[in-house]
């Protein structure tokens, strides 16, 4: 089996989207949980935000393998469906720091969202884009 056609886009896609889409909602989680005073971060807060970044992008990667991985093309849909699974990650990993049960979830959903916009427009988001396009098409593997 050759490994460059085993890791075609698809796979790269999904691959990038864990990486990029954890550090997303983990650091934005982690900028909340301290609210700002970023040297009061200790090891159970990077850990409680890693937590969250991973529960967060989980979804994510699961509807990779449906066709609603389409959907994944559009920065906006796919931000709005990250942001929804981050504010879900976020209240179940752990309690808000703010006032209200679920106002630091709704933050760093929203802050998740903001940063993932933010970052679909840079070099490397536009890359990962490119790589979202592979679920449009359905490549016809040759006879042998």
């Amino acid at each position: 089996m050759n490994l460059k056609n085993w890791f075609h886009k698809r796979h790269q896609f999904r691959v990038a989207l864990c990486g990029h889409k954890t550090v997303e909602a983990g650091g934005v989680c982690l900028l909340l949980m301290v609210q700002g005073h970023l040297l009061s971060i200790t090891g159970a807060h990077l850990v409680i935000a890693a937590k969250t970044g991973i529960l967060a992008v989980s979804p994510a990667v699961a509807m990779t393998f449906t066709p609603l991985a389409r959907h994944f093309i559009n920065r906006w849909t796919s931000s709005a469906f990250f942001a929804v699974c981050t504010f879900f990650a976020d209240s179940a990993i752990h309690p808000s720091h703010f006032a209200g049960e679920y106002t630091e979830a709704g933050l760093t959903a929203l802050g998740a969202f903001v940063f993932s916009v933010a970052v679909s427009y840079t070099g490397a988001g536009r890359y990962i884009d490119s790589l979202a396009h592979s679920f449009l098409y359905h490549a016809q593997t040759p006879a042998k």
